[in-house]
């Protein structure tokens, strides 16, 4: 089983809710980019690679199902390439997808909508992890429209070899903010429009968190130098990802940046040849 990462083109703060939270409005990429995870019924409860004990959102996920259904005991193998903190959902996506193998093995009639709803109070990417496939999420990024397929865009993630406190991101959030647009943000990333994103996707929680890695202004800087079509900061960073007209030039890109940065990654959003 793949869980795979994602990432968020344009992140749109709304307003502060009465229970801390922020409404965002942002559209979910999945990528390629996976953990590889192996899943079997067994006596109790184990996971073979790596993993962090009862904080880990794999055993969360999994206490979540035997909450809901009664005893699943599965064993894990999972073989890691997301990297950790890197705002890609790695963990998450490997929580996710452990709710869907546990489903696969012991309750295969159960629906993607209920592992959504499972999932929710885990956190706020939980039900997009579910099903992998472009969204526009909003609330929390917890409620989800699903959208057309989009081109198979080829992809580099740059990241600086340190996470980003999200909590931390939200409280550099500035007063003053771009407007840009998410529907067209939507129409340029289904019409092949690449250059057209600079127009009007917007990540709102990007000045504040350049404001103190200033690493994420010089990897999307080295990502438009290099050939990047367009070039932004996923989520709440510090991962950059710049997306490319084809492999050709994301591969020139890496050949020049893949000794500057901590992790450069090649990818590609899987779409519309992965449906």
């Amino acid at each position: 089983m793949r869980a795979y990462a994602k990432i968020n083109v344009g992140l749109w703060v709304r307003h502060r809710r009465e229970d801390g939270y922020h409404e965002i409005e942002t559209i979910f990429l999945p990528l390629e980019l996976h953990d590889a995870i192996q899943i079997e019924k067994a006596k109790q409860y184990h996971v073979k690679g790596p993993h962090y004990g009862e904080n880990d959102l794999m055993y969360k996920a999994y206490r979540a199902m035997e909450d809901r259904y009664g005893p699943m005991p599965i064993s894990i193998e999972i073989a890691k390439r997301i990297p950790a903190g890197a705002g890609l959902a790695g963990g998450t996506a490997d929580g996710a997808a452990v709710m869907r193998g546990m489903r696969d093995l012991y309750l295969p009639a159960v629906e993607d909508d209920t592992l959504r709803e499972i999932a929710r109070p885990l956190g706020a990417d939980f039900p997009y992890c579910i099903a992998s496939r472009p969204a526009l999420g909003t609330g929390i990024g917890d409620e989800l429209t699903f959208l057309v397929p989009v081109p198979s865009y080829p992809l580099l993630l740059l990241n600086p070899g340190y996470p980003v406190s999200t909590p931390v991101a939200y409280q550099r959030l500035s007063a003053d903010r771009r407007a840009g647009s998410v529907e067209e943000s939507i129409a340029c990333l289904v019409n092949g429009d690449i250059e057209g994103l600079g127009r009007y996707a917007v990540n709102h929680l990007k000045p504040g968190v350049a404001a103190f890695c200033p690493e994420v202004e010089s990897m999307i800087a080295d990502l438009y130098a290099t050939g990047a079509a367009f070039a932004d900061m996923t989520g709440s960073g510090p991962t950059v990802y710049g997306i490319f007209a084809d492999e050709r030039a994301r591969d020139r890109s890496y050949a020049i940046l893949k000794a500057r940065y901590a992790a450069v990654i090649r990818t590609r959003v899987r779409g519309e040849r992965d449906v």
